[in-house]
């Protein structure tokens, strides 16, 4: 059975491997290269490949040297077998548009290569699938995409990406103050969208990722969404 790994410990390995990571190198970039921790620190090979499998949410794939992938060579799909600890991703990835969902893909499969190692696990192949809200899953994907393993390598791997130093770091250039303005659980106003966008780009990761990642770091501040409706849309008579 695997041993459990809490949200605590996830972060502080992440950290510790980012900073080790950073240790040996003259970091200039404002995000964290997550190629070069991939193939330079954790010593592991990155593919791109077109993929030929029927589940097109699958876009990332961490090779156990026994499991095939199906691709598609010149014009067919057929089953490779990639060496053990390649990491492979859909060859789509490498366009410019779909940069952050490439190094999300990448952490997160990095992070099931940590973790197999973190649990003292048996090496086993994994998929990074997608969700899609517009699909209807059976019972078996959706547990295989939201089991424990799964969830373990989504927080790992924005912990990758977006170190606590990092996010303070970029909320001091973009924002006015120490945490972003939050009104109920889920508005911005729209002109920190727009500069929550700006810090999301700034670290090459996509909105929604960076937004998860301030709430886990507990960097919103908290406002009634009555306020939002009276300041800032100037509704219901406080204007």
């Amino acid at each position: 059975m695997s041993n459990f790994v809490s949200c605590a410990e996830l972060y502080e390995i992440s950290n510790g491997l980012i900073e080790l990571y950073l240790a040996n190198k003259k970091q200039s970039l404002p995000y964290i290269d997550i190629e070069n921790f991939i193939t330079d620190f954790l010593k592991l090979k990155i593919e791109y490949v077109p993929f030929a499998e029927e589940d097109k949410s699958k876009m990332g794939f961490l090779a156990d040297g026994e499991t095939p992938l199906l691709i598609y060579l010149e014009g067919e799909a057929v089953p490779f077998v990639f060496p053990k600890g390649t990491i492979i991703l859909d060859k789509f990835l490498l366009a410019e548009k779909e940069n952050g969902r490439r190094r999300f893909t990448l952490a997160h499969e990095a992070s099931h290569y940590i973790l197999n190692r973190v649990q003292n696990n048996e090496y086993v192949a994994r998929f990074h699938n997608e969700f899609d809200k517009e699909r209807a899953y059976t019972k078996e994907e959706l547990a295989e995409m939201f089991d424990t393993a799964e969830w373990q390598a989504d927080k790992m791997a924005a912990s990758l990406l977006m170190p606590k130093s990092f996010i303070e770091n970029t909320i001091s250039k973009f924002y006015k103050s120490k945490a972003i303005k939050i009104y109920g659980g889920n508005t911005f106003s729209a002109n920190d969208k727009v500069v929550i966008r700006k810090m999301a780009n700034y670290l090459k990761v996509s909105y929604t990722a960076f937004v998860i990642r301030l709430r886990n770091l507990e960097l919103l501040e908290y406002h009634d969404i009555s306020e939002y409706i009276s300041k800032e849309l100037k509704l219901g008579g406080s204007q």
